[in-house]
């Protein structure tokens, strides 16, 4: 019976372990995310922005005529 306390306890501990490990990793992953979300946000904007200005420099050039 002691044994299987033992045993029991030495279980404990290691899933205490490992889910202090797994909180900290979470953690990291969490701060990660945010950094790639605002990175792609600002990329986002970028890309809206280059086509607006690619859109107001196609009407600036001189038209074709259609015949």
């Amino acid at each position: 019976m002691e044994q299987e306390l033992d045993y029991l306890e030495g279980r404990v501990v290691a899933l205490i372990a490992r889910i202090h490990e797994l909180e900290t990793q979470n953690g990291r992953f969490a701060e990660v995310l945010a950094q790639t979300m605002k990175e792609n946000a600002e990329m986002k904007f970028a890309l809206e922005e280059t086509r607006h200005r690619v859109a107001a420099l196609m009407t600036r050039l001189p038209q074709e005529d259609a015949e």
